[in-house]
């Protein structure tokens, strides 16, 4: 008896339409250049949806135990976390644009602390001198982003705007070369 097996395949670049990465670009464009040269505005726009979707998440997880009670304790404190933060990020949207993006470095600088004494490590243990240098630099930048989280927030929407820009433009020359 033979058997048939379907294998779920991620879908990669070349399975898109050429318009689709198009389209990517130039969303992707808009926005890097929203974030360049309105900041304040586009993030607490970006701030105000990410608000929105974390309620709304933490509503369907709530409704969702109505039909599946498996993992009745995580369901239900996600959905009771997701309704509050969104909630709390709706209902004082331009405190969240200043605490999220605050936050995110936080969670980058300490995630540098990391990553760079792994690299210091992996420079003792034969990697080289880049490695070890690699590291020392890491955590150098990991301890300035501490030092003044804010000021990172602040810089955020223009790293992430130069970003959007050079992946947009990147977008758009490869929906032109798959055309």
């Amino acid at each position: 008896m033979a058997t048939s097996t379907q294998t779920a395949s991620v879908p990669t670049r070349g399975d898109f339409p050429w318009w689709l990465l198009l389209l990517q670009g130039i969303a992707l464009l808009i926005l890097g250049l929203m974030l360049l040269f309105s900041p304040v505005t586009t993030t607490i726009a970006i701030v105000i949806f990410i608000g929105a979707a974390w309620f709304v998440s933490g509503v369907l997880d709530l409704v969702g135990l109505i039909s599946d009670r498996s993992n009745f304790g995580w369901k239900l404190f996600s959905g009771i976390i997701g309704i509050w933060a969104g909630l709390v990020v709706l209902g004082q949207p331009l405190l969240s644009a200043v605490l999220l993006p605050t936050i995110y470095i936080i969670m980058l600088a300490i995630t540098g602390l990391v990553y760079g004494a792994v690299r210091i490590y992996r420079g003792f243990k034969g990697g080289g001198w880049g490695q070890l240098i690699l590291g020392v630099v890491t955590i150098i930048l990991s301890f300035l982003l501490l030092s003044e989280p804010l000021a990172g927030a602040f810089v955020l929407p223009f790293v992430f705007g130069v970003f959007a820009i050079v992946g947009g433009i990147a977008e758009i020359i490869a929906a032109f070369q798959a055309r």
